[in-house]
């Protein structure tokens, strides 16, 4: 029975050390700003440590490697009760503001310098820790005369923060918020009850019973299991202003990637041997065929699960999201277009016994060529010979037909050896052309074009009439969703504080400048007046936490500080280079960049844009807008 025991809480210590060591670094990677976060990062991270020790304990090692892993635990045991004065301290901000909070930052230090002591007189004294080295699988130090005020300190910090999370969850103001905290008060009891050395309060080797204490070990580690997963989650939240869904997307699909992985990983590597044992088999063998199969499966299983826990977390929202986990596989993509603009070509040249053509369209103001068969010089030299936007004209000018009727003869523009047949929307705007590269010969021998050749340039062409179309209409919805994008974003911003609200932070939020609605506006009017101007002077914007952050790097000027911060927003929506040059994003950095760093008149940068001057100033008030969110987004980073 012992044995079986044994057994039984060295897998779950190891359970424990791989749940805690995934929520550290989830927390790390994705709330690490939230002073929240860090509190709740440091309490992992001594778990992470107390139980790697534990890990290491059992298995074969010498006197001395057991009695130094048994005192560098106590760098995880001693850190437990500074991390919970971190904890009520950041709760404490939440409540009352951080300037009113930073007056109560000394007792943090002060946590953090007392368990920086408690951890070296363990390591290098018998004042917190003693004996000689314990044997046996349930050995511990005995304790030292200073371990009781560990315990008091440890037990003080504990009342601390449950005072904290008690005043918090009373000035919350909504449900959401009050439910937060009703979990993190239910369980931020578990690094202390991962960590706290038990057995040095029984009197190191005094037990009645090896198995109820083994028993009681993994009941505790279970619950900690539990009980640090809830506590994750519950300050995943905490300083995120980011919707309910996406973090307990995030924070779910985390949970299957880690934990579950290297559960379900550590529990096969954990029958390995038993199976060694049963079958005879080399254990080499053996791990191969086990790592072969769960790098298969699990990924597998993952897929199989996720699908039944997004439906569980967007219940409510289960329609719309479907529709957008399915908009990839039905969205005709602009390489789509491109394969079957070029299949059709193939199809038609094929057909027709001719070796080139094209298809050109408009983008961004000017004509191209958005697909081609056959040798490229010959399309070369014939758009070298006749733009494309002076063919454009004369093509649209040309009669219209009915889709799928044949087309006639009047309707084709001839060119040197290739004819052009003018390609429209449903609505009979010109969208495009199709070229041909048909034979003077073959012109003299057969006519302009047969019956049966315009039949099949007809139907062939009305695909790619729907296609061009189909496109242009996705770009245009794709568009207004990019420029509903600063939008969409604040508002989830301002749900996320609002669902965090308290008194203190409501009072904070009327003075917030990158909520007000006149925002937009103002940093309209400083980028107007970027190189001088009382719009910039006496901006508004002059009281945001960045302005203020870096006026001493400019000289104590508050103007060259704005103006360095609106350089930086418009800096940080460069987007990458290996983006397309014609792409929205490089269009609004550009306006950006040409308009108000580089002051050139509108005209001159419309013309070399390739866009009207009406077309220009809608572009610039997106771009503005998302300079805007830009500026919103540091202030938040700043708070």
């Amino acid at each position: 029975m012992t044995n079986v025991l044994l057994q039984m809480n060295e897998l779950l210590i190891a359970a424990v050390l791989i749940v805690s060591f995934s929520l550290l670094s989830y927390i790390t990677l994705q709330n690490r700003r939230s002073d929240t976060a860090r509190a709740l990062g440091v309490m992992l991270a001594s778990v992470v440590i107390v139980n790697g020790g534990d890990v290491l304990l059992h298995r074969d090692v010498s006197p001395a490697t057991t009695q130094l892993l048994l005192r560098a635990q106590w760098l995880g045991i001693a850190l437990v009760p500074a991390a919970y004065l971190h904890l009520a301290n950041a709760l404490m901000a939440s409540i009352q503001g951080a300037d009113r909070a930073h007056s109560s930052r000394w007792l943090v230090w002060a946590g953090y310098i007392g368990s920086g002591l408690f951890f070296f007189l363990a390591l290098s004294t018998d004042m917190v820790v003693l004996g000689d080295t314990p044997q046996g699988p349930i050995a511990q130090f005995g304790a030292g005369p200073l371990f009781w005020f560990y315990t008091l300190f440890f037990v003080g910090s504990g009342l601390f923060v449950l005072r904290a999370i008690v005043k918090a969850r009373n000035n919350a103001l909504t449900s959401t918020l009050r439910r937060r905290l009703t979990y993190l008060g239910a369980t931020f009891v578990a690094p202390g009850l991962g960590v706290f050395p038990y057995l040095v309060v029984a009197g190191g080797y005094a037990f009645p019973s090896t198995d109820i204490v083994l028993l009681l070990s993994s009941v505790v580690n279970a619950t900690v299991i539990a009980m640090i997963t809830v506590m994750t989650y519950s300050s995943a939240f905490q300083g995120v202003l980011l919707p309910d869904r996406l973090i307990k997307q995030d924070f779910v699909r985390w949970w299957l990637y880690g934990p579950v992985v290297g559960i379900t990983v550590m529990l096969c590597l954990q029958i390995l041997p038993w199976l060694e044992r049963r079958l005879g088999w080399p254990s080499n063998t053996l791990l191969t065929f086990g790592v072969m199969v769960m790098t298969v499966l699990m990924p597998l299983l993952v897929k199989r699960i996720r699908p039944y826990l997004d439906t569980l977390i967007y219940m409510q929202d289960r329609a719309e999201i479907d529709y957008l986990h399915n908009l990839p596989r039905v969205t005709f993509t602009r390489t789509d277009l491109r394969q079957l603009l070029e299949n059709s070509l193939i199809a038609i040249c094929g057909a027709l016994r001719i070796e080139t053509g094209f298809v050109f369209g408009p983008s961004n103001g000017e004509y191209t060529v958005k697909a081609s068969c056959g040798p490229r010089r010959e399309i070369k030299r014939f758009v070298a010979a006749y733009p494309l936007s002076e063919l454009a004209p004369q093509l649209e000018s040309l009669p219209a037909h009915d889709p799928g009727t044949l087309p006639p003869t009047d309707m084709f523009l001839y060119c040197e050896g290739f004819c052009l047949l003018p390609l429209r929307s449903p609505d009979g705007k010109f969208i495009g052309a199709l070229g041909l590269a048909y034979a003077p010969e073959s012109l003299r021998r057969d006519g302009p074009l047969s019956n049966d050749s315009r039949r099949l340039i007809g139907v062939l062409a009305h695909q790619m009439e729907l296609a061009l179309t189909t496109v242009q209409m996705q770009q245009s919805i794709f568009d207004t969703l990019r420029n509903l994008g600063p939008e969409m974003e604040t508002l989830q911003h301002l749900s996320s504080r609002l669902d965090q609200a308290t008194p203190d932070s409501l009072s904070a939020l009327e003075t917030e400048i990158s909520l007000q609605p006149e925002f937009t506006q103002m940093v309209k009017d400083a980028l107007n007046h970027y190189w001088g101007g009382p719009k910039l002077s006496d901006s508004p914007l002059l009281g945001l936490r960045t302005v203020r952050r870096v006026i001493q790097d400019q000289g104590g000027s508050p103007t060259r500080a704005l103006q360095a911060v609106l350089r930086q927003a418009i800096a940080n929506m460069r987007p990458d280079e290996q983006l397309d040059p014609s792409a929205q994003e490089w269009l609004l950095y550009n306006i950006l960049e040409g308009r108000f760093l580089q002051g050139k008149p509108v005209r001159d940068l419309a013309s070399r844009l390739a866009m009207s001057e009406s077309d220009f100033y809608r572009k610039q008030r997106i771009a503005v807008e998302e300079v805007a969110r830009q500026l919103t987004m540091m202030e938040e980073s700043e708070r």
